[in-house]
């Protein structure tokens, strides 16, 4: 019998994140986990984290094991990382997709049907406890190795990178004029976007790299090649409950962080330590033209950007999931 087995929606970052990485950590630790996209019928399991179940035939199967008595049946651990409520129509598909009376239906049935649920934030948390008071704030944590790992680097270049799906439409809008004025005034710059292509949005023509979407996360890991990093986010009912895995990711990589000064973002850089916070549209010039002309301020900032990270591995939290899971 499985400790524990993950009911995967996707294997793009969520999957990766919230069950692929805790559940191989655990069974680095001596317990039996797996990962898949398929439920058999005949699965023996103790723990069954499903992640974002609102499709019919996958909640039809979580609403009867969740009739069963408590004993005969595996723990029943839901998992969400966003606030499904609030997806905005900036995002059109998912917008669709979130908005059908059926989906949100499942969605709020199942939170009810589950034993437990885990979330990244507790202001998603607070959102969650309307369907089930059994709620479990872990946030995203990285694995260690990115503390060591040296990103590529290009040689007499300064690349300004921003990476992300293609639901963040509201947030790049917010900086595509001041990126354009920076990089005419410094053209030692280059704009690299890894997954979604905004390079029209941004009004950014040349200078410009695309790389698509990587299946692996820790192949789009290794594949970050930024001198500094951008990390816009809108002030959004959607975006309040998300977690700071932008900012969190530029730190493990020794990267600073332009920042918007909002909600999650806020909470973990450090302004003027391991990045800046902007407050004020200008100031996304302000701050990049600051850090691409400095290379020293880059290197001080990254490093204690790469302090602050230390403190958000996936090897030193794995007790939270272990307890959720199998305490």
């Amino acid at each position: 019998m499985l400790d524990a087995f993950g009911w995967l929606a996707d294997r793009t970052g969520c999957g990766y994140l919230r069950l692929q990485l805790p559940l191989a950590t655990l069974a680095g630790r001596g317990h039996q986990t797996l990962c898949s996209e398929r439920m058999s019928a005949g699965l023996q399991t103790r723990t069954l984290l499903g992640q974002r179940i609102v499709n019919d035939s996958p909640s039809a199967a979580w609403q009867k094991l969740s009739r069963v008595p408590a004993g005969e049946r595996p723990r029943l651990v839901y998992e969400l990382d966003d606030d499904l409520w609030k997806v905005d129509s900036s995002s059109p598909i998912a917008h669709a997709f979130y908005s059908q009376p059926d989906i949100t239906s499942r969605l709020e049935a199942n939170l009810r049907a589950a034993d437990a649920v885990t979330v990244t934030t507790e202001a998603l948390a607070d959102e969650v406890r309307r369907y089930n008071p059994n709620v479990v704030v872990i946030p995203n944590y990285l694995p260690a190795w990115l503390l060591e790992h040296e990103r590529p680097r290009r040689d007499g270049t300064v690349t300004i990178g921003w990476g992300g799906s293609g639901t963040h439409a509201m947030d790049v809008a917010e900086l595509g004029g001041q990126l354009r004025q920076v990089m005419r005034r410094n053209p030692q710059t280059e704009l690299h976007l890894m997954g979604a292509d905004y390079s029209r949005e941004m009004g950014i023509r040349e200078r410009v790299r695309v790389t698509p979407w990587t299946p692996s996360v820790p192949d789009y890991w290794r594949a970050i090649d930024y001198d500094i990093m951008l990390a816009p986010l809108r002030a959004h009912p959607f975006n309040a409950s998300k977690s700071p895995l932008r900012p969190l990711e530029a730190a493990a990589l020794g990267i600073p962080v332009i920042a918007s000064d909002y909600g999650p973002y806020a909470e973990f850089v450090r302004h003027g330590v391991t990045g800046y916070l902007v407050r004020r549209d200008h100031e996304w010039g302000r701050y990049l033209g600051e850090l691409v002309n400095d290379p020293a301020a880059r290197a001080e900032m990254g490093a204690a950007a790469r302090q602050q990270a230390a403190g958000w591995t996936i090897e030193g939290h794995v007790d939270a999931w272990e307890e959720v899971l199998l305490g």
